[in-house]
């Protein structure tokens, strides 16, 4: 019985190396003009900035930083104290940005794309995160009708803030890639199954409501 239980085990360990099986959730959150984000930003407490250059706490060479921003995308980040919690980029729309394995989607008009965020390690579950959210919508929210972020499916400590700041769920998707090369790519939606990049296609076309 041991050998055999030892046998299975190598079996999974195996087909977790030969399958990559990922799944998330896009969200999106309708914009509505609201407050002056330059006078929220003026009081006391977190504030949200644009970052415009490569600063400690942001890991990414100037080339690959320079690269993001001509590909039409703006880091945004929490500065608490003169010091930075949290950050992520926003693609603007028309921007092509990378979903999950070969899914990619072209940023809609009237929209953009909330991706690849992080928060401060020492510093996480503050609620920085959600504030960061809320800051970069404010930051939208002239000529900007909705906000977009895709989420991993397993990520419960982002997908809670993402909720509190009131994104809701469009759609799940799931790509399963072998050895590098994709099998297929699905989103599950009212129930049915549809190829994710048609999906994601139509979304940028502006032909199928998130």
């Amino acid at each position: 019985m041991k050998t055999l239980k030892n046998i299975l085990r190598k079996i999974r360990q195996l087909s977790g190396r030969l399958f990559e099986c990922k799944s998330g959730i896009l969200l999106c959150r309708p914009v509505k003009p609201g407050e002056d984000p330059a006078q929220r930003n003026a009081d006391a407490g977190p504030k949200v900035v644009r970052i415009t250059a490569p600063t400690e706490g942001i890991p990414l060479k100037t080339q690959e930083f320079q690269w993001r921003k001509e590909q039409g995308n703006e880091l945004f980040g929490l500065v608490v104290d003169d010091e930075l919690r949290s950050y992520g980029w926003v693609a603007s729309a028309g921007s092509r940005v990378g979903v999950l394995h070969d899914l990619h989607l072209t940023v809609p008009e009237q929209a953009f794309y909330i991706w690849d965020c992080a928060t401060d390690p020492a510093f996480r579950g503050r609620g920085y995160f959600q504030k960061l959210l809320d800051g970069i919508v404010a930051e939208h929210q002239s000529g900007s009708k909705l906000g977009l972020v895709a989420v991993d499916s397993h990520n419960e400590a982002s997908k809670s803030a993402l909720l509190k700041s009131g994104f809701r769920p469009a759609f799940t998707y799931l790509s399963v890639r072998s050895i590098g090369v994709v099998l297929f790519s699905v989103v599950v939606k009212n129930g049915k199954f549809r190829r994710a990049q048609r999906q994601f296609d139509a979304l940028s076309q502006g032909d199928a409501e998130p």
